[in-house]
């Protein structure tokens, strides 16, 4: 799985670097703001993804919710939050821990999962702003 959210990052920016490096003068604002589809989607879920392996693969007891483990400061995690709320502010911040806390550590799958649920929310979210604000800028 690691694999796959490594590709998953390394798609996006690929595509992110495509567009917005290389083609940038060829496309229209319209399709440069459509772009953000293509390079956005592969780009969380890989995020999303590693941050998930990282956390079950790190965390000792399973039992413990992955929140407070990131917010205890084991193993650099609480950095991983101080840049989030750097970045995106606290939206950001409660947008990557809403996965988090809805997936059990325990499940098999928690990566999977939470890179799908993290991936979905950023997509709703993205809809959002494409149907109800974008327009009116």
């Amino acid at each position: 799985m690691k694999n796959l959210y490594y590709l998953g990052i390394a798609i996006g920016l690929g595509l992110l670097i495509y567009f917005y490096g290389f083609n940038f003068d060829n496309m229209s604002e319209t399709e440069l703001v459509d772009a953000v589809l293509y390079w956005y989607v592969p780009l969380i879920f890989g995020l999303y993804g590693l941050v998930g392996l990282r956390i079950k693969s790190k965390m000792k007891d399973h039992s413990m919710s992955p929140i407070k483990y990131l917010f205890a400061g084991k193993d650099g995690a609480l950095l991983i939050l101080i840049i989030l709320i750097g970045c995106g502010g606290l939206i950001g911040l409660l947008l990557f821990l809403i996965p988090l806390a809805l997936v059990k550590v325990a499940d098999e799958r928690f990566d999977l999962k939470v890179a799908l649920l993290g991936t979905v929310l950023c997509l709703l979210l993205l809809f959002v702003f494409f149907k109800v604000l974008w327009p009116s800028l």
